[in-house]
């Protein structure tokens, strides 16, 4: 296995700083236009998968050749900046949706506490810090740390303490350890996954548990009531999408990237997160599918793994 700590970068373009090199070698990479390296593991092979709705500003969904990870290129900026989660994107958070959210954070934090006894918990991308005070009433001692300075506000209001704001990856706090720690959707609104489970991996104690959950991108049955409802494919990528996904992952995916940023023992199993009726349907009847083929092919998953003791 490769050294879980190492940062991958973009791929050394050959001739590209050769004063010797042929000139169609000392092109640089804006000219040629080549494909971003695959944010999971470094590699620059990839070609294009999936669809991608009209109107996507010649964005593309590639698949790596090497991990199989599917990711967007060109990264689309508004998509990383923290205005883009303010207050209307919280506002059904804490309105129309709550009730339903509350039994979701009870039945995940159930999940936790089958793996785990309780001690200190960092939540990362804490939103609205729900969670976080489900938790904290539970018996855990509470971190969270949020991208959105909107969602850190509405936190640190419900939790009643301040919540960090910030990317884990690129902050020096919240350095534990840590009994458990929790990305619930986050890693596919990255635009580099492997960082954060880098950051993860070192602020647990050995043995502590890491929580990952992401949307399943063999979620077949979501999928075709998509195409039944709407009439074309469901697409990875839509401009000016409430949450655009920068990396879809599969079980299998999503396995690879946790081995190989460290972590052992992993566990992937349905994330029943639907908050709306027919979505629930849908992903009921896509958990008896699950059953009767043995594969994962729910809207979303959970990750359970262990940094090793």
């Amino acid at each position: 296995m490769s050294d879980p700590r190492h940062r991958f970068g973009p791929p050394k373009d050959p001739g590209r700083d050769d004063p010797q090199a042929p000139p169609e070698l000392r092109s640089d990479r804006r000219s040629r236009a080549l494909p971003r390296p695959c944010p999971a593991c470094g590699s620059p092979r990839a070609s294009v998968f999936g669809a991608v709705a009209p109107g996507a500003g010649g964005r593309s969904t590639l698949r790596c050749a090497d991990c199989l990870l599917v990711y967007v290129d060109p990264v689309p900026k508004e998509a990383t900046r923290p205005e883009a989660y303010g207050a209307d994107y919280y506002e059904p958070w804490q309105g129309r949706e709550e009730h339903a959210r509350v039994r979701l954070w009870r039945r995940r934090l159930s999940l936790v506490e089958e793996r785990s006894s309780r001690g200190a918990l960092l939540d990362v991308g804490c939103g609205d810090g729900l969670f976080l005070a489900i938790a904290r009433d539970a018996g855990w001692s509470v971190e969270g740390i949020e991208f959105s300075p909107e969602g850190a506000r509405r936190a640190s209001k419900r939790l009643g303490r301040p919540v960090a704001v910030g990317h884990l990856a690129r902050e020096r706090l919240l350095r534990g350890p840590f009994d458990v720690l929790t990305l619930w959707h986050v890693l596919e609104h990255l635009e580099e996954p492997a960082p954060m489970l880098d950051a993860a991996r070192v602020r647990l104690r050995p043995g502590g548990l890491v929580v990952v959950a992401v949307p399943n991108l063999d979620n077949l049955p979501m999928q075709w009531a998509y195409r039944v409802a709407r009439g074309r494919p469901l697409p990875l990528y839509e401009a000016g999408a409430r949450e655009p996904h920068l990396s879809h992952f599969s079980p299998t995916t999503l396995a690879a990237l946790l081995e190989r940023q460290g972590f052992g023992s992993v566990e992937i199993r349905a994330d029943r997160c639907a908050l709306t009726v027919a979505k629930r349907l849908i992903d009921a009847g896509a958990a008896c599918l699950s059953f009767v083929t043995r594969r994962l092919l729910t809207d979303a998953m959970v990750a359970f793994a262990r940094r090793p003791r």
